[in-house]
């Protein structure tokens, strides 16, 4: 019985609050649409033969000698490699 008093009293006084007027401002002085330029900058790609993967050379223990000359072979390529990224990373791409 309870809960139908409180429904009745809240449908009431909520039916008592439909001549309140918001407080908002007018629709079109709320907010004013303004340009915005935004800057798109396109960085230069890297080239496909400077990220490719080498193969790690491998041998029996009997080619240690010749297994860590082509290692360090690999190695120096790929440090060349990385450097030629490092001058070409970064740099914008001029229209």
């Amino acid at each position: 019985m309870r809960i139908l008093i409180v429904l009745i009293v809240s449908a009431l006084l909520s039916a008592c609050r439909s001549g309140v007027r918001p407080d908002l401002p007018e629709a079109s002085t709320a907010v004013l649409p303004k340009v915005q330029i935004v800057e798109r900058i396109v960085y230069v790609k890297i080239p496909e033969r400077l990220t490719k993967q080498e193969a790690v050379p491998e041998g029996p223990i009997a080619q240690c000698f010749d297994v860590a000359a082509a290692r360090r072979a690999v190695i120096e390529r790929q440090n060349a490699r990385a450097a030629e990224i490092a001058t070409i990373e970064g740099t914008e791409v001029k229209p």
